[in-house]
């Protein structure tokens, strides 16, 4: 089950990413509203103590370095 969760935050990372990405600029506003945006979708798969869009924040960053990284 826990494998599920994570593929499932992974997902909803991703597609906020894509997003995130595809700002022109960044604009602390405009993240934030991204970031709005996708929290109701991650909150369910968030059973850890910090907020849903802490944690989402997080799992952007994550993913963020994996791409770059390769």
């Amino acid at each position: 089950m826990t494998n599920t969760f994570e593929n499932g935050r992974r997902q909803v990372a991703r597609e906020c990413l894509k997003e995130l990405t595809n700002l022109p600029k960044y604009d602390d506003k405009a993240v934030t509203e991204i970031l709005d945006k996708y929290t109701p979708k991650f909150k369910p798969l968030n059973h850890m103590r910090f907020s849903a869009k802490s944690v989402l924040a997080y799992y952007v960053r994550v993913i963020r370095k994996e791409m770059k990284d390769g």
